[in-house]
């Protein structure tokens, strides 16, 4: 069969070599779509998960907040008891011993004390404020992590597809109008093979 030239054979060489070309284009293509698919998607699913992680601590810090507010109203509340059993005892103190005690210096006492008392329950009350605006400070920023990573993802995702996407397009114009094999077709056309 060598020397023989049949005058179809050529043609039909080339065509199979045209459609063994798409068909592994196709492949390509596919492999291709299927990574850009598959990256995207680990793009997205992992800020997801950073979003959720934010979202949960946003949470658990809105938590602290109403604990610690809680925990300051409680102490607030068991230091005005305190202080009311010690003004009482002061003042039956003061009676026992027989001095005036709504007058001069023991009501001074007293009132001094229940200045201090308030105070002190101030400050608590204070210290429990200051201590849950910290949590909501702290909740408002995993807040705002939440959304940046919300839209990391949605961004990630996209620009995975697009550059996968414009990879496959200047893949598939080079294999179809450039490229190796169009420039061996063009060198056997040229030398008459």
């Amino acid at each position: 069969m060598r020397g023989h030239c049949y005058a179809g054979a050529s043609f039909v060489r080339q065509e199979a070599r045209h459609y063994g070309l798409e068909t592994s284009a196709i492949i390509a293509i596919v492999g291709v779509a299927v990574s850009a698919a598959g990256a995207g998607y680990s793009a997205y699913a992992a800020s997801e998960a950073q979003a959720s992680a934010a979202d949960y601590n946003k949470k658990l810090a809105e938590n602290q907040a109403a604990l610690a507010q809680q925990a300051a109203d409680i102490d607030a509340d068991t230091m005005k008891e305190k202080n009311r059993r010690l003004q009482a005892l002061q003042l039956t103190e003061q009676g026992g011993s027989g001095v005036e005690t709504e007058s001069g210096s023991p009501l001074l006492v007293r009132a001094d004390t229940a200045r201090q008392m308030q105070r002190d329950i101030y400050l608590t009350k204070y210290g429990g404020y200051v201590h849950s605006s910290g949590y909501l400070q702290q909740a408002g920023l995993q807040g705002l992590y939440a959304q940046n990573y919300h839209r990391g993802a949605e961004i990630g995702a996209g620009v995975s597809l697009l550059s996968s996407g414009s990879a496959l397009a200047a893949q598939n114009y080079y294999g179809r109008y450039g490229g190796y094999y169009a420039d061996r077709d063009i060198y056997a056309r040229s030398v008459g093979m």
